[in-house]
């Protein structure tokens, strides 16, 4: 099947308009801090310097009904604008909740998290196959893999210094004393290494996984439900406050449950009538599309996928970053799956390069912490690179338009 042909980026009539007024419906990742922990990461890192010029001020966070956030981001220009082009910005902050249904899947009981792992290894192993997973990108597989090998690290480790310290020959505390005491300074020892692999975010992955299994089932309870109020939302915000540019982006998990939620809005002749003619604009960091994709029960998910790889009024930028280990680096949202050979040109690849924006010693600390590593994507550079999130989303450039001069560089 070939896929239908694409307007290219300069053809829309979009970028000819400049931005004064625009709108981002951000969708987070699989994090159950909600709308107070990324009103202050976004407010923290727009008081930084931006190394695109300009200024940022985050206005306070509102409530908009019981599922949804706002808060306001103007973008000033460093000096009095030289053109219209550089003019101010204010946009509107809109974040999706879903944080509600990510507690609900939030596990804290131990034996929950050892059935939800289980599951989740054996799902890898039968359903996904770990040489897929391997071919698709193999640190993918390694990060998936992990959480086992440090459980498996951690049996050996305590095992093997309760029995080490029970063939001791220390008769004073007789054989009973002495293995008793084996056995808790091993399992000390076991609880500590359990903790840093807390404190390095492997149970966080554990969950992340099972989720996006129970996604993969279609065992989310009150997602479709969901998704359903994340579109009349967006068609009710732009009904009612037309701006000049709508933008959908997400990070990490929340890359997955927007694709339902834009495939149906791009299908919806309301918001096909309020954009009149102009591209919908979707940005994606740090995607796991083939964590779904590659799942057998994902049949409606992958061809939501497929209809957006092919749409003809989508610009849709996927930016992953090398450095990140929970992301598909440069990897096809479709690849590996049967679908793969009728994707259309979709999305457009961005390969962030990270270790280029940010100085020697402030990237060395970044190296050595992997989950920080991935919410880069957030955070404001040290420098200019090929991606500025702040730019993209609140600066006065339109997001087709910085799509065209990028790939000019």
């Amino acid at each position: 099947m070939t896929p239908p042909p694409t307007r290219p980026l300069s053809s829309s009539l979009a970028p000819a308009t400049p931005v004064r007024r625009r709108r981002v419906h951000y969708f987070s990742g699989f994090d159950p801090r909600g709308a107070g922990h990324y009103h202050r990461l976004f407010s923290q890192q727009g008081e930084r310097p931006q190394p695109g010029g300009g200024s940022i001020t985050t206005g306070a966070r509102q409530r908009i009904g019981e599922m949804f956030h706002r808060w306001t981001v103007d973008w000033q220009p460093a000096a009095p604008a030289a053109s219209a082009d550089d003019a101010a910005v204010r946009t509107e902050h809109v974040f999706m909740s879903w944080d509600d249904i990510i507690r609900r899947h939030w596990s804290r009981q131990p034996l929950a998290l050892l059935r939800e792992f289980a599951a989740v290894q054996v799902a890898m192993m039968r359903d996904v196959g770990l040489r897929r997973v391997h071919a698709l990108h193999p640190t993918a597989l390694l990060t998936a893999l992990l959480p086992l090998l440090w459980l498996v690290a951690t049996l050996l480790v305590g095992g093997f210094v309760i029995a080490a310290m029970s063939a001791l020959p220390l008769t004073a505390l007789g054989d009973t004393g002495l293995v008793a005491v084996a056995t808790g300074v091993g399992l000390a020892l076991s609880g500590m290494l359990i903790s840093l692999g807390a404190q390095a975010g492997l149970f966080w992955l554990m969950r992340i996984y099972h989720f996006i299994l129970c996604m993969g089932r279609g065992q989310v309870a009150g997602m479709d439900e969901r998704v359903q109020e994340w579109v009349e939302h967006v068609i009710e915000r732009q009904s009612a406050d037309p701006v000049d540019e709508v933008v959908l982006a997400g990070h990490s998990v929340g890359t997955l449950v927007m694709v339902e939620a834009v495939d149906q809005l791009l299908r919806d002749p309301r918001w096909q009538a309020l954009q009149a003619g102009r591209r919908t604009a979707m940005l994606t960091l740090g995607q796991c599309y083939p964590c779904l994709a590659l799942l057998p029960g994902a049949e409606s998910f992958r061809h939501a996928l497929l209809r957006l790889s092919r749409h003809p009024d989508l610009v849709w930028l996927d930016v992953t970053a090398r450095i990140d280990p929970m992301c598909f680096f440069s990897t096809a949202p479709l690849a590996g799956t049967e679908l793969a050979e009728q994707a259309g040109p979709l999305p457009r690849r961005r390969a962030a390069s990270f270790f280029q924006m940010y100085d020697p010693l402030h990237w060395a600390a970044i190296r050595r912490d992997k989950l920080q590593a991935h919410f880069l994507y957030l955070m404001t550079p040290d420098r200019p690179g090929n991606f500025d999130l702040f730019a993209m989303l609140y600066g006065p450039r339109r997001f087709e338009q910085q799509l065209v001069e990028t790939r000019r560089r």
